[in-house]
């Protein structure tokens, strides 16, 4: 008996808009909150690699952030996609006007005492346990109707290379994954994606071609997670370059 595939959890644009106009940052606090949520959208660290960032980790002017002894044991330097960049920049200002240099953790905790969050003393680096409950709470905060975790924001990130035109082994390296295999549950068919392509097509006057189209986005619809995965890794791989 096979185990069951589940698809990966994501968040949609307007999802994501949501999540991120939640966040004040007209105080140091929110700002760290937004540079941290941005940094996972545009990187797609694992929690425990956000957590262990410092600031020598993070180079905005190069626009890429290095990954030490990630799972595995091992590096990794990620392009940081652009959008994050502007929000990045502002918390390393107000991060080094706080008299934190290169040494420090790129995310610290701005309060002192215990908080239950897993650090103690102002300037101390975040722990896993602080982020998972910032980003289900934003995410209650924002009126998202499920559970968002620090995981489901890698997995937004990892799908939305692919979207952009990233083939799997690019992913594979950016997301630090040991195998090909791993990444491959991010290669589902996208049926949002499939909806528009439909839609936009239903507006052409050819409407033999419409039906054409109509009866393979139907027929893609009814594939099994196994043939889909199938499906999209020979497409990845007839896109690779020779």
């Amino acid at each position: 008996m096979t185990s069951r595939k589940r698809l990966p959890e994501t968040l949609s644009q307007s999802e994501i808009a949501a999540l991120r106009d939640i966040v004040r940052t007209t105080s140091a606090t929110g700002l760290r909150n937004r540079a941290l949520v941005e940094m996972m959208l545009a990187a797609g660290l694992r929690v425990s690699e956000v957590c262990a960032l410092r600031g020598v980790d993070v180079d905005l002017a190069g626009g890429t952030v290095r990954v030490n002894r990630g799972k595995g044991g091992k590096d990794r330097v990620v392009p940081i996609l652009p959008e994050a960049l502007p929000w990045l920049r502002l918390w390393a200002d107000k991060r080094a006007g706080l008299g934190l240099d290169g040494r420090a953790p790129f995310f610290v905790g701005l309060r002192s005492g215990r908080t239950g969050h897993g650090y103690r003393e102002r300037g101390d680096g975040i722990k896993p346990r602080f982020v998972q409950a910032l980003v289900k709470r934003l995410s209650n905060a924002a009126g998202i109707q499920r559970r968002v975790t620090p995981h489901v924001l890698r997995h937004t990130y990892a799908t939305g290379l692919l979207d952009r035109g990233f083939n799997l082994r690019e992913v594979q390296v950016l997301l630090g994954h040991a195998r090909l295999e791993t990444t491959e549950v991010y290669t589902h068919v996208n049926p949002e994606d499939l909806r528009r392509k439909v839609a936009a097509l239903a507006e052409a006057p050819n409407t033999e071609a419409d039906g054409q189209v109509a009866a393979l986005a139907e027929a893609l619809a009814a594939l099994t997670f196994e043939q889909r995965q199938a499906l999209a890794a020979l497409t990845a791989a007839l896109q690779a370059p020779a």
